[in-house]
């Protein structure tokens, strides 16, 4: 199913998202509908250090994963969200959880191998690798991996 309705679904998500951007900033209460250009996408500001340099779009209909990436489905709906990112260097999907087994995608087998924290997250650890257990149960942050925008299929970042 996937690559007969990948490009469509990639388009869909974008335009739903672009879509739900523009009504947000358009409310005539809304007095902060005029913002500055790095003001509108909070979502880009997730990350303190971004590996992806992606624009990210938080997507709530989490029965969307139900159909291209499944792995991420159980966590996504715990949390009641997914991310999706373009970039520079192509798409991204990000599924919400800790620096744990658990949480990972798939144990990162399909490609959920990259783990960034939330901004202000990395402030309490040095490396990764020195991160204990108590430590990472406390730190939330996003498993990405790489979409091909046509095929949706995931892969690793």
């Amino acid at each position: 199913m996937g690559s007969q309705y990948g490009p469509y679904m990639m388009y869909f998500l974008s335009q739903m998202l672009q879509h739900k951007k523009g009504a947000e900033q358009k409310r005539p209460e809304d007095k902060t509908a005029e913002k500055t250009p790095e003001k509108q996408d909070a979502d880009t500001d997730l990350f303190g250090t971004d590996e992806t340099q992606a624009r990210w779009h938080r997507q709530t209909d989490v029965e969307l994963l139900k159909s291209f990436c499944r792995e991420g489905y159980a966590q996504a709906k715990k949390h009641g969200h997914f991310i999706i990112g373009n970039g520079i260097n192509g798409d991204y999907i990000g599924i919400p959880g800790r620096f744990l087994i658990e949480d990972q995608p798939a144990g990162g087998v399909t490609g959920f191998t990259l783990w960034q924290p939330l901004k202000g997250g990395e402030e309490l650890y040095e490396k990764l690798e020195e991160l204990d257990e108590k430590e990472a149960e406390q730190i939330y942050g996003y498993w990405i991996a790489a979409i091909d925008s046509k095929t949706l299929k995931v892969s690793e970042v």
